[in-house]
């Protein structure tokens, strides 16, 4: 069993933090001693700023640095694959912040796709995750509006090289599948990971990109990436199963009991549109068409990058006038544009029998 540490933290500058990681460092001592190569993996999702919530902060960053190299003489490194934005990798880490935190601690930056690709029981990531010893998981608590939230499990879905994360979207378009297989995916990395959740500032409503940011004024760290994904859960006031990766750890059979979730002061955070109504699979069949949440582009503030074209794993997205247009009837619901976005330029657009049902 392992053990659960909690802060709650007034801001990236609280000694509440610093206390936590070195706690949860201290109780892993012997394990990072004995390490020679650790990856930091944070959620480098796209170039956004730090105010906007959507990837790890960078004082977080350099916090866990700091602490970590109290513990261990290993080689350090840090490093994603933002998925349709791999191909800017130095854009992301400039805008982030994550990039300076790392060089000022001299921390070696990587490439996820710069490592041959392995595939192990149907499944293909980058070999980076096999070079390291220990690999040190820097989540962002978010919303998804597929996955319901994007937590410790999720994170680790970017050691998946350039655009074959798109490719799991294909096979797997619904939220039950993907979660399933996400959380599968990760089962063949989890036993050298260590998990430390950065939700001092949050991502709510239609994340994991296109909502806004929300103080939660929380951390918490766990070896146990389910496990620490229930309880942040459980804080934010929501069911477990909400999250799809869990999900899907319940349904192989976690045993949740040993959790016990502190009580803290988190206000309750808003969820996507997509995720606000569950239709039941019987009902999904009679009412698909008339009940739906798409994305649509929005001309004005498009600056025609086309990451949504380049992102979209069923070829739904076309170029009409030079603008990139989506055809209803061969989008998915994945939202894999809406993620990858970086002008605010692809919106949610809901049918009338939505509306209807579901107040935004």
């Amino acid at each position: 069993m392992c053990k659960l540490f909690t802060a709650q933290c007034g801001s990236y500058q609280d000694d509440s933090l610093n206390e936590l990681i070195d706690l949860y460092f201290e109780s892993e001592r012997d394990r990072l001693a004995s390490a020679s190569k650790i990856l930091l993996k944070p959620n480098l999702l796209s170039a956004t700023p730090p105010k906007r919530a959507v990837t790890t902060h960078p004082d977080f960053v350099r916090a866990v640095i700091t602490s970590l190299k109290k513990f261990t003489n290993a080689q350090l490194i840090l490093g994603d694959s933002p998925g349709a934005n791999f191909g800017k990798y130095e854009k992301v880490l400039d805008v982030t912040g994550v990039g300076r935190a790392a060089e000022d601690a001299d921390v070696k930056i990587v490439r996820v796709e710069s490592y041959e690709p392995v595939q192990r029981d149907g499944f293909m990531y980058s070999s980076l995750a096999d070079e390291v010893d220990v690999i040190i998981n820097l989540p962002k608590i978010k919303t998804h509006s597929l996955t319901g939230l994007t937590l410790s499990v999720k994170n680790l879905f970017g050691l998946i090289p350039g655009t074959a994360k798109v490719g799991f979207h294909r096979k797997y378009p619904s939220d039950t599948e993907l979660g399933a297989k996400i959380y599968q995916y990760f089962t063949l990395l989890g036993d050298k990971t260590m998990h430390i959740i950065d939700g001092i500032v949050a991502h709510e409503g239609d994340g994991p990109s296109r909502g806004n940011p929300v103080p939660l004024g929380i951390a918490a760290a766990c070896s146990d990436a389910v496990g620490l994904d229930i309880a942040v859960t459980r804080m934010l006031g929501l069911k477990d199963s909400f999250c799809m990766t869990t999900a899907e750890a319940l349904r192989m059979g976690y045993d949740p009991s040993w959790i016990e979730v502190p009580e803290t002061n988190v206000p309750i955070v808003k969820i996507p549109l997509s995720r606000k109504m569950r239709v039941p699979v019987f009902m999904k069949k009679l009412v698909a068409e008339q009940v739906y949440v798409k994305p649509v582009v929005l001309n004005e503030p498009c600056i025609k990058c086309m990451l949504c074209k380049k992102s979209c794993p069923v070829d739904a997205i076309s170029v009409v006038e030079s603008y990139p247009f989506i055809d209803k009837n061969k989008c998915i619901e994945c939202f894999c544009c809406h993620e990858v976005c970086e002008s605010d330029a692809v919106g949610m657009q809901r049918s009338w029998l939505h509306r209807m049902m579901v107040r935004s």
